[in-house]
């Protein structure tokens, strides 16, 4: 049976322009999207995202590897 490992993350907003929210959430996309590759490439799989507030969480599972 596969066993999974669970990792939740909290992606903050940039402050850029705080004043310009059309343009900021554009600005925060690539951060967002860059960051959640980087979890893609270690081996974890989005399996939740939820806008907060002042930013989003993120909940990634992978299986656990035999030792």
């Amino acid at each position: 049976m596969q066993k999974w490992e669970y990792l939740v993350v909290y992606l903050k907003d940039s402050d850029v322009l705080q004043d310009q929210p059309d343009v900021d959430i554009y600005m925060d996309a690539d951060v967002y999207t860059e960051k959640l590759s980087n979890y893609g490439k270690a081996g974890w799989e989005l399996v939740s995202f939820t806008w907060e507030e002042r930013g989003a969480k993120a909940a990634f599972k992978r299986p656990i590897r035999d030792a």
